[in-house]
């Protein structure tokens, strides 16, 4: 398991290498190779003591990551909408894979600043989608941040679920906050203001935020 570990965290690297260097060529390969690297990662772990509703979940959702990475890489014009789709499902899977009972009452006051956060990057993207022109993007992109907040309080809300233990908590708060960061310097970038470095922090966060709600499988 630790030789998985490690080749993903490889394939990962290669790929901030490539995204850093521009290299095209060398993030088609090393992108989709490290959420491959992911998935077997969390297909290890179930040959260990786990979750085994979490797993099953879990991998839906790394599986359709996978696709929303393809989707985004390729020049359709149509796949920024694909790849948001499909990312869109793998949040729905792991919201699912997190909750497989409803979240303690104690803990929906974590829901305020979820929303909050979530709320102004979609508000800001939103505002930048009217103004240029974009509108049919807009209710994909609520949908889309409705998952997100979901997800990253589903993973919060652990903190209130007496059946977790310390480290897969932070495994998985870790990892959807990493992705919450992800998806947010994203939507900025593309929609609101580009800032430096902004593909590099992309894609760091994301990778690192996938690997960690990986280990989040084990028990």
């Amino acid at each position: 398991m630790n030789v998985v570990l490690v080749a993903t965290l490889l394939f990962a690297l290669a790929d901030w290498w490539s995204v850093a260097r521009q290299n095209k060529t060398l993030e088609y390969l090393f992108k989709p190779a490290t959420l491959l690297g992911v998935i077997a990662l969390a297909f290890g772990l179930t040959q260990m003591p786990h979750d085994a509703w979490r797993a099953r979940w879990f991998i839906v959702g790394f599986v359709f990551s996978l696709l929303g990475d393809v989707f985004l890489m390729l020049p359709h014009p149509r796949g920024f909408l694909f790849g948001l789709g499909a990312f869109l499902l793998a949040h729905i899977a792991y919201i699912t894979g997190l909750n497989p009972s409803p979240p303690p009452f104690d803990s929906f006051v974590l829901l305020i600043p979820c929303a909050l956060v979530a709320g102004y990057v979609v508000y800001r993207v939103t505002a930048s989608l009217r103004a240029s022109n974009h509108s049919s993007l807009i209710a994909p992109v609520l949908a889309y941040g409705l998952a997100m907040t979901l997800f990253v309080f589903s993973a919060w809300a652990t903190l209130f679920r007496p059946e977790w233990n310390d480290a897969r908590r932070v495994f998985v708060i870790v990892g959807a906050t990493l992705f919450l960061i992800s998806d947010g310097m994203l939507a900025w970038n593309r929609f609101v203001q580009p800032f430096h470095a902004a593909k590099l922090g992309i894609i760091s966060t994301y990778h690192l935020g996938q690997i960690a709600l990986a280990l989040s499988i084990q028990a």
